[in-house]
């Protein structure tokens, strides 16, 4: 199993273990939890995504960034917004793409809990507040991941859990995630470097490995989201590119950025950068 991953296999209460509660918690407060939307140009599909979230009681905030969006994206979080006081509509006049985007709906957020959706998936009943229920029992856990139903693969191209691509996928995706809000930016957010704009993407990659190497997160099985696959995706570039053989993934391909090393450079930079910000804040707290 890889580091810091931990398996939550239950759907009752937690019963924590016997351990001091984190400083990212303060105990018997109620937490909070926001999801942050980017969208650019996703009208078609901004509806479904914001619906699905509005779905769910335990949601406190729901922050739309429209990523200078030339359709009615910002029209329908605006109408959503007057209906429902826990959205948030914000608009960015100059395209800075997804990273900056979540990252900015991330700086904008109150609460004390984030969860990322792109605007044409789904978070399904039940995700929010199983993830407050997570992070209430068990205060030393930062993170969690869950389940994801994958749709819409052209033909010829699947992905479900028994594939050994399946973990793979999951634990670098950002919609599937909950993670705390300090630990968020201890992690160091999104990066925006020019490396993660190319052919790979990555700076989903990025955050979810600086989380997975320096903090305790959590993976239930629970699907608790809907992938809906889109033309020319990464997850479609990524299983065009791999197969499976004796359970082992296998590319067939590489890219540019994977052969000169520079992908692998900027990932490792960012987890280290995670690991120093984690060092500075526990040397902070031994001299308070």
């Amino acid at each position: 199993m890889r580091k810091g991953i931990r398996r939550c296999r239950v759907r009752q209460p937690f019963q924590p273990p016997t351990r001091a509660h984190s400083p990212m918690t303060t105990p018997g407060s109620p937490l909070t939890l926001a999801t942050i939307i980017p969208c650019h140009n996703s009208a078609v599909t901004l509806a479904r995504a914001i619906t699905s979230a509005l779905s769910q009681p335990e949601l406190d905030e729901l922050l739309v960034v429209i990523d200078a969006s030339h359709d009615d994206s910002l029209r329908i979080a605006q109408r959503f917004e007057q209906d429902d006081s826990r959205v948030r509509a914000i608009d960015v006049a100059t395209q800075g793409g997804p990273a900056q985007t979540r990252n900015f709906g991330a700086a904008a957020a109150t609460s004390d809990i984030l969860c990322f959706l792109d605007a044409d998936d789904e978070h399904l009943p039940g995700f929010y507040g199983f993830a407050k229920q997570v992070f209430a029992t068990l205060p030393q856990w930062a993170g969690l991941k869950c389940g994801t139903e994958i749709v819409d693969l052209p033909e010829g191209l699947s992905l479900d859990d028994t594939d050994p691509r399946y973990d793979g996928v999951l634990a670098s995706a950002p919609w599937n995630l909950a993670v705390r809000k300090p630990v968020f930016w201890m992690a160091g957010g999104f990066p925006q470097g020019s490396v993660f704009r190319g052919k790979l993407g990555g700076e989903d990659l990025a955050l979810n490995r600086a989380l997975r190497h320096n903090f305790d997160v959590a993976f239930t099985e629970l699907k608790f989201c809907r992938h809906y696959n889109r033309p020319g995706s990464h997850l479609e570039q990524y299983l065009r590119r791999t197969s499976v053989v004796d359970g082992s993934v296998v590319f067939a391909t590489s890219l540019p950025e994977e052969l000169d090393g520079s992908m692998d450079l900027a990932l490792s930079q960012h987890v280290e950068r995670a690991a120093s910000n984690q060092s500075l804040q526990s040397l902070q707290k031994t001299q308070t």
